[in-house]
């Protein structure tokens, strides 16, 4: 795992940055800015995505957890947004976003960090 020490700090980094950019799209969204927040939005798909791929070699390694069943909920939340923003449909993303993806990745985030916490604190 220590060889994996670097890519677990910056997941957990990336993971914090990301629970703003979302929280800032929802913002963003609610003042009316729905189409000023498309590149906002990928980005944040594109960081998740990358965080799950970094952290697939070690997922075998870490203790009992809830990942995967956490990644799935955030995984079906996404595809909901992703759907509603090509419906340009700002109202329910906003929706979405608020009751669906920011819980959904609250406890992915939470789940990822009590995972890799204790061997990046170590």
């Amino acid at each position: 795992m220590v060889k994996h020490f670097d890519v677990m700090r910056r997941t957990v980094e990336l993971a914090a940055t990301c629970l703003e950019g979302i929280e800032h799209i929802k913002i963003r969204v609610n003042q009316g800015y729905f189409e000023e927040t498309i590149q906002l939005l990928h980005d944040f798909v594109h960081a998740v995505y990358q965080m799950e791929k970094s952290i697939q070699p070690i997922v075998n390694e870490l203790p009992p957890n809830q990942l995967e069943e956490y990644t799935t909920l955030l995984r079906d939340a996404i595809d909901l947004v992703v759907s509603a923003y090509e419906k340009g449909e700002g109202g329910k993303a906003l929706e979405i976003i608020q009751f669906n993806l920011l819980p959904s990745y609250k406890k992915w985030q939470s789940e990822l960090e009590r995972c890799l916490n204790p061997f990046i604190l170590s």
